[in-house]
């Protein structure tokens, strides 16, 4: 299928040096950039430093040979480029133009290179965010009514799969995915060496969707320190993985001010953690499962559009809750979420009171398409 990034992606690779392409785990980033390198005629060689294997070979190399071998084609794609230990050296030799090459990497993490080259290459427009395909992309592909349609799968299945695969096929893989999540992502270095950890902490997440938590309660539920309880969660939001919202606060009487909301930026993977792909006629967390999709859907959209956006929620100790706020552009607008159509949500009268010129939106099933792609 066609990606948002298609064009200005194939335009990028034709012009600068070096082009970064980031995404969660088993997205097809990899194939995405070969066909374009082939669609383009572009002569490369590939390095995919997601096995094990090659990554050893590769970070015994010097500089030097780095360079030597980058110089056998005209391009090079490095793959879960994170994994290269001299990869800031390797480049700083590209961009000096001692090693007359075009590089392509793609990630997962965030990769170990100085703040301001990725910079310069988000200001070049050199650096893209490619997730699992979006509902906007599927239904460029197909039509919108055919997604529409499926919006019960997406819910469950999420958005790694077109709905035409078998429901076996997607619940087989999305458990590959999260076993590589568990067990691949993570190196030593990320000091994350007890993946029932890890597993844990996104299981109390999955959980709680759509629930304020504080650091300290998810330490308490799994039985660990703080500290890490933090680090691992950070290292899931980097690796697209998890989205954090924080509070809307401004120290106003009752307003919750520690605890954040985790969105899984995939329903598949969510519910692959809970082990539960049950119908929704089966579920009592049919409106999480509705918030989730439709917040990590716009996170989404804004990110491949490049649209400079913030994201919170609010919610006060008496339990009144505004799912989502987007400040974009000194315009702030909020939002509550119910998958039926048949009930309008009414603003909770605290945030009508502190906050009365930030609107509130409701986003049901009849709704959702002109929030998601909302500029």
């Amino acid at each position: 299928m066609n990606r948002a990034i298609l064009s200005p992606f194939s335009n990028t690779i034709l012009s600068q040096k070096i082009v970064l392409i980031s995404g969660p785990k088993d997205v097809g980033k990899s194939v995405f950039v070969e066909d374009c390198f082939l669609k383009n005629q572009i002569d490369f060689q590939k390095v995919e430093l997601g096995d094990e294997l090659v990554r050893k070979e590769f970070n015994k190399l010097t500089v030097e040979e780095l360079c030597w071998f980058a110089k056998e084609k005209p391009t090079i794609l490095i793959c879960e480029c994170e994994h290269l230990l001299l990869l800031k050296e390797f480049l700083d030799e590209v961009l000096n133009a001692k090693v007359l090459v075009s590089v392509v990497l793609t990630s997962v993490h965030k990769p170990k290179i100085e703040e301001e080259l990725i910079e310069a290459l988000s200001y070049q427009g050199a650096n893209f965010y490619f997730p699992a395909p979006t509902f906007h992309e599927y239904a460029a592909n197909t039509s919108l009514p055919a997604e529409d349609r499926g919006i019960e799968h997406r819910l469950i299945y999420g958005n790694y799969f077109p709905l035409s695969t078998p429901i076996n096929v997607k619940q087989e893989r999305l458990s590959e995915t999260l076993n590589k999540i568990l067990a691949q992502q993570f190196s030593v270095a990320h000091r994350v060496n007890k993946s029932e950890v890890l597993l844990r902490t996104l299981q109390v997440l999955g959980n709680h969707i759509g629930q304020p938590l504080s650091f300290n309660q998810i330490a308490n539920l799994i039985g660990v320190d703080n500290e890490t309880i933090e680090r691992y969660i950070f290292l899931l939001c980097e690796a697209h993985i998890l989205y954090r919202l924080p509070c809307y606060c401004f120290d106003k009487k009752y307003e919750l001010k520690k605890t954040n909301i985790f969105i899984f930026l995939d329903n598949g993977i969510r519910n692959a953690v809970i082990n539960n792909y049950n119908s929704l006629l089966m579920r009592a967390d049919i409106d999480n499962l509705w918030m989730n999709w439709v917040i990590a859907e716009r996170i989404k959209w804004t990110k491949i559009n490049n649209v400079p956006s913030q994201f919170f929620f609010w919610r006060s100790h008496t339990r009144q809750q505004i799912d989502f706020i987007e400040s974009k552009a000194k315009i702030i607008e909020g939002y509550k979420f119910k998958y039926s159509k048949k009930k309008l949500l009414k603003t909770p009268p605290l945030f009508k009171k502190y906050y009365p010129n930030i609107p509130i939106h409701t986003v049901n099933i009849a709704t959702y398409f002109s929030f998601l792609t909302k500029k």
